[in-house]
């Protein structure tokens, strides 16, 4: 029997040459600034400020939540990405504590942070980029009681955030210090109302192999709110091209979008680019 454990974001590929020769982060990484952060399995997306205070990076948060209030530290590494720290608390930032994590992807575009039983996953939009992140867990969606109000929303909103000719739309990428500002506009336009349920079940992994993978890709949200389009742009780990596209359609199948349907007219994303990563494991 096999068992997926997934890290589900929607978000742009990094860039080439991130990782040097030896395999070790090249330090040469401009990475300082405001960045969009999902906590999973929390599944709540939120702004932190990235900054070089002496010898190591501090990650501080900009919207926190219940756990980690805003202004406090949620993580700390050295400037050789090395000696990773997360921190932790009960509700209302009670009993803090500090956990080890270790980072497995770092770029100027997307960090990837692994703990015991917690990850993060940050990104930003760089202002070169043709492509936006829009950043979920494999089992976030849209809560039916906001629904109605998101809806409501969009005729407003479809302006300031969709660049659109006719009905074929690109999510526009915000500038640093407008994050808030990019959060709200995926939420209202690539946020699905239908995700996995619980756990992917061993019928849906058998015969991709064990191991861990990624795969980067560019997708669209279609008129009939499916995630359409698929093309794997790169890949790495245990599985070959065909099962990693195999696992990656099968993941975005499940995920089904609110239509974009405004004034009689129905609009689709067709510049969205997501990173999945996933490790299967053989289970007894």
């Amino acid at each position: 029997m096999k068992k997926a454990s997934l890290i589900l974001s929607f978000q742009l590929l990094f860039s080439s040459g991130v990782w040097g020769e030896n395999g070790s982060i090249s330090q040469d990484l401009d990475i300082e600034g405001k960045w969009i952060a999902a906590y999973i399995p929390i599944s709540y997306e939120e702004i932190i400020d990235l900054s070089k205070q002496g010898n190591e990076y501090i990650v501080t948060k900009v919207r926190g939540d219940q756990y980690v209030p805003s202004g406090e530290i949620s993580m700390k590494v050295d400037l050789n990405f090395q000696n990773c720290k997360g921190q932790g608390a009960s509700k209302g930032f009670k009993n803090p504590y500090w956990i080890d994590c270790r980072l497995e992807v770092v770029s100027e575009d997307l960090i990837a942070s692994f703990g015991d039983s917690s990850y993060l996953v940050a990104y930003r939009d760089l202002p070169e980029a043709t492509h936006s992140f829009c950043v979920i867990d494999w089992k976030e969606k849209l809560p039916e009681n906001g629904l109605e109000t998101i809806l409501n929303m969009r005729p407003k909103a479809l302006k300031h955030c969709l660049a659109c000719e006719g009905t074929n739309c690109k999510m526009k990428n915000w500038p640093e210090g407008r994050e808030a500002e990019s959060l709200i506009c995926k939420k209202l336009f690539c946020k699905p109302t239908r995700a996995i349920g619980k756990s992917i079940n061993s019928e849906d992994i058998l015969n991709v192999g064990s191991g861990r993978s990624e795969v980067h890709f560019t997708y669209r949200i279609s008129k009939k709110g499916t995630a359409e389009n698929l093309v794997l742009t790169s890949f790495s780990g245990a599985m070959n091209k065909k099962q990693a596209r195999t696992f990656t359609r099968n993941i975005l199948a499940s995920f089904q979008y609110e239509p974009i349907e405004i004034d009689g007219e129905i609009y689709e994303i067709d510049n969205l680019r997501g990173w999945l990563y996933w490790n299967i494991n053989d289970l007894d």
